[in-house]
């Protein structure tokens, strides 16, 4: 009834169920690099407004980068959740 496709985030939290990882982990996980997106954003800020906003786009990116992980590891938390009420 509920037969939707196996996404990158449902596979990569079976994977990780498999290896006995929790989801406990993986919101470890998306706290550690939520702080590094914020750090990331202040060095940006910081770099923008003393060198010029060009140099910003260095730590701009890693924060975006950092940001996605944090998305990520969100979502396979919750996937593991799911998977760990189940058990």
């Amino acid at each position: 009834a509920n037969a939707r496709p196996m996404g990158w985030h449902d596979a990569v939290a079976a994977k990780s169920a498999e290896m006995g990882k929790t989801s406990a982990a993986f919101r470890a996980g998306a706290r550690r690099k939520a702080v590094a997106t914020c750090l990331c954003l202040i060095v940006a800020g910081a770099v923008g407004y003393s060198v010029g906003w060009a140099w910003a786009a260095i730590p701009g990116a890693l924060a975006a980068w950092s940001a996605l992980q944090t998305m990520s590891a969100t979502l396979i938390a919750s996937r593991l959740e799911a998977r760990e009420r189940q058990s």
